[in-house]
């Protein structure tokens, strides 16, 4: 803890020290954004002449924003932009000229019969950093947060939800830049689509972010409204393969107010079969199961979100918001279970039902407060955010043996109350020190209580009794303290950014019954490093490291993991440690005219890295638990492209591949495995006569390796079509996903007793259609949502 409070005061005092620096120079400078989406648009293109002579251009940075220096006189600037009509002004310089927000409107032309206009691509590629669009992706229009990381660039979501990076599940997901009530409890289908404006991959993250996630940050940002007076939009949609879907969204904005509501429901029924085929030895005889599964999963889904923002002043502003969601989910599962002895005679047939009942409330309290300075650049956020669920997970079970003989049937059943209270403080603060330097700094403290009481009872036709003593309360808590400062500067072409962040974790476990009682203490330094150089206006190259921490969560702890299967278990592991890894990577992002590619190689190192392990216990039930291997190198190569051959076509494309050593054992078990894997995304986004955009994207995912599992390759293909009517007023759209019925994983797991086989299969394609209508809005207006903050 010393070393968070040394730090701390040594941001306090750089702070003072660089304060009141200032630098002047002769400049024109300015930002150039969009005049409908209030967008700031990269890669204009700025220019200054004198006497129709062209002295200096300049493109803009990823904010929109220009420096153009230049001898006293009298100049014309000059910006233009793809698809935009140009912008020029008279400027008579004798000293600093700051142009302030510059908007360019969209100039609509006929290309033969197609109408072309000009908007984002889906992808936006930069340096350190791929963002991805939302609004323009017409694939996601009637799903969630789940549906639109799957077409993310390096992001690859698995058929139960869990999302990777690179091909790494150690993945840090953030809404707005804090973490999420919904993230940390497996509620990303809980988040619509339409509530999300952009999804940000940072691979190699900044000391600015916390240090979790030893894979890199998903960073979601949240629509906010930034018209005046009462604006909003209503949207509906509905599937085949049932997935109705319908929000309200409000705001009114006046000068001292913004006022701003949501309120939304979903409706979700989906269908998945599961084949499986085990074997294992008992008494030297071999014992096969062949098991069928039929999974019907049903969630009913409330959202409410209510709050404001008061404009104290020009540099000042308070945010309050509340966020509700209520989930009902409702599960039936049908299990059989047949099993063949050595001379594959059927020896006996087992089937059971299980019934799965989990309410779910949600809420999440924010407060932020934003102070803007004179000096231009200069900032002060303070956020206070409480996040608060409670979770009732209801099994029962009902199970009989078919043959050889047919008996009652026997009926079980499971509960496990949660409840969780998240508090999260932070602040951070950016003081520009002179034109080129920034010296940021800022704390942040994070405290989360969970408590888990679960039980597992058996029906005697009289009473419930506890079953095999399953019956158990566990108290879980998370602290975590954390400081950091960074300074970046530029130096003609170079650019570099130093940071060092300190972080202090205490996570305490244990139980009512004494079985177990863990905790962990560490306090851990995370240096960054970022250096840039600029061959030209159109190739720069960066270098980055960061040293990342994969803290095991709740999840990975809890010992009880529900007793759906007779075959199966998964557990967790109180005694796991945290992984710590140093990341290396060297990207460069280079124009060739309309061609944009961003080729990267990154290299990681991992301590303690988690691996699921399975084992076959005494009553034949293969348990799957985490466990701490020694380490694991990674070694990637990734390349991402987008090009607009034409103003009406927009490609896009990704192909990533890596390679891993891993080294590790676990109860005389050796674990030391070498693999590789790569994987592919292609998208095309196509402008059709009569404002109609069509979209396609297909996914590859090549075979993947560990030393216990095997998951077959995958692929899917995604397609959707929408069109805008009552001038861009409304927008309806159809897509199709899961267009070749391919959306399946294949999997093995072996062991020195026992192989497991798995074939998981969603059924048919998915037919959507969403219609979306907005009042005092155009079509890519933003929308406040929760947790949006002015950071």
């Amino acid at each position: 803890m010393n070393k968070v409070l040394i730090t701390l005061i040594f941001c306090s005092l750089s702070a003072l020290m660089f304060g009141n620096n200032s630098e002047a120079k002769k400049n024109i400078t300015g930002v150039i954004i969009d005049s409908e989406t209030r967008q700031p648009l990269e890669f204009a293109t700025v220019s200054i002449t004198k006497d129709s002579q062209l002295i200096d251009g300049i493109i803009t940075n990823e904010n929109g924003e220009f420096t153009i220096k230049a001898n006293p006189g009298t100049y014309l600037i000059k910006v233009e932009y793809i698809s935009y009509k140009s912008y020029e002004t008279k400027v008579e310089l004798k000293q600093d000229i700051n142009l302030g927000i510059i908007t360019l409107d969209i100039d609509v032309e006929a290309l033969g019969e197609v109408e072309v206009i000009a908007e984002r691509s889906t992808v936006d590629l930069k340096l350190d950093k791929k963002v991805f669009n939302v609004g323009k992706d017409i694939l996601s229009q009637n799903g969630s947060l789940i549906q639109i990381l799957e077409n993310v660039p390096s992001v690859a979501v698995d058929l139960d939800g869990g999302v990777s990076l690179r091909g790494n599940a150690n993945v840090r997901i953030l809404i707005n830049g804090k973490p999420s009530v919904l993230v940390a409890n497996n509620g990303l289908d809980q988040i619509s689509a339409q509530q999300i404006e952009r999804v940000e991959v940072i691979t190699n993250p900044s000391s600015r972010y916390e240090a979790a996630g030893t894979a890199g940050i998903i960073n979601v940002i949240l629509k906010k409204n930034k018209n005046g007076g009462l604006s909003g939009s209503v949207s509906m949609s509905n599937s085949i393969r049932a997935d109705f879907n319908t929000s309200l969204n409000l705001n009114y904005r006046t000068d001292k107010f913004n006022m701003f509501s949501t309120m939304g429901y979903r409706f979700v029924d989906n269908k998945m079969t599961q084949d499986v085929y085990q074997n294992y030895l008992v008494n030297d005889d071999i014992v096969q199961l062949n098991q069928d599964v039929d999974s019907y999963r049903n969630s009913k889904i409330s959202r409410f979100y209510f709050g404001f923002d008061y404009f104290l002043n020009e540099k000042q502003t308070i945010t309050a918001s509340y966020y509700k969601v209520l989930v009902k989910r409702n599960n039936s599962v049908n299990y059989k279970y047949d099993y063949f002895d050595a001379q594959n005679e059927l020896d006996s047939t087992t089937v059971r039902h299980e019934g799965y009942k989990e309410p779910q409330d949600h809420n999440q309290l924010e407060f932020n407060y934003t102070k803007t300075f004179e000096k231009e650049g200069k900032k002060l956020t303070i956020d206070f955010q409480y996040d608060f669920w409670d979770d009732d997970e209801n099994e029962t079970f009902v199970t009989q043996s078919l043959y050889p003989v047919l008996e009652d049937d026997v009926f079980s059943r499971t509960r496990d109350i949660e409840s969780s209270k998240d508090y999260l403080l932070q602040l951070d603060f950016v003081n520009p020190v002179n034109e080129k330097s920034t010296f940021e700094t800022g704390l942040r403290g994070e405290t989360r209580v969970i408590t888990s009481d679960y039980k597992a009872e058996i029906f005697d036709g009289i009473d419930w009794n506890i079953l095999n003593n399953i019956e158990n309360a566990i108290d879980y808590k998370e602290e975590i303290g954390g400081v950091y400062a960074q300074f970046s500067s530029k130096l003609n072409k170079f650019g570099y950014q130093l940071g060092l962040r300190t972080e202090f974790t205490k996570i305490s476990i244990n139980d009512k019954n004494n079985e177990f009682n863990a905790t962990k203490k560490y306090t851990k330094l995370f240096p960054t490093v970022h250096l840039t150089y600029k061959f030209s206006d159109k190739t720069t190259a960066q270098l980055s490291y960061s040293k990342r921490i994969n803290r095991p969560s709740f999840w990975h702890l809890n010992p009880f993991g529900g007793l759906a299967e007779i075959n199966t278990k998964r557990l967790g592991n109180p005694d796991l440690d945290p992984a710590l890894t140093n990341s290396l990577e060297l990207g460069l992002l280079t124009r060739i005219g309309k061609l944009r590619i961003n080729p990267s190689v990154y290299y990681q190192n991992t301590l303690d890295p988690f691996q699921f392990i399975t084992e076959r216990n005494e009553d034949d039930v293969l348990v799957t638990k985490p466990i701490n291997i020694d380490h694991e190198n990674r070694l990637g190569f990734e390349i991402s492209t987008s090009y607009s051959p034409a103003k009406w076509v927009q490609l896009s494309g990704e192909f990533n591949y890596f390679s891993f050593e891993q080294r590790g054992g676990y109860n005389d078990v050796n674990f030391d495995f070498d693999n590789s894997s790569w994987f592919t995304r292609v998208n095309s986004r196509i402008k059709l006569p009569h404002e109609i955009n069509w979209q396609t994207s297909f996914n590859y995912n090549a075979r993947n390796e560990n030393a216990q599992s095997i998951t077959k390759s995958s692929h899917s293909l995604d397609m959707g079509v929408n069109k805008n009517f009552f001038q861009n007023k409304a927008t309806l759209t159809f897509n199709v996903r899961n267009m070749l019925d391919s959306r399946e994983q294949i999997s093995t797991r072996t062991g020195t007793d026992f192989y497991y086989e798995s074939q998981r299969k969603l059924l048919g394609p998915k037919y959507s259609l969403t219609f979306v209508y907005r009042f005092n809005q155009t079509k890519n207006n933003k929308a406040r949502r929760p947790g949006s903050s002015n950071r």
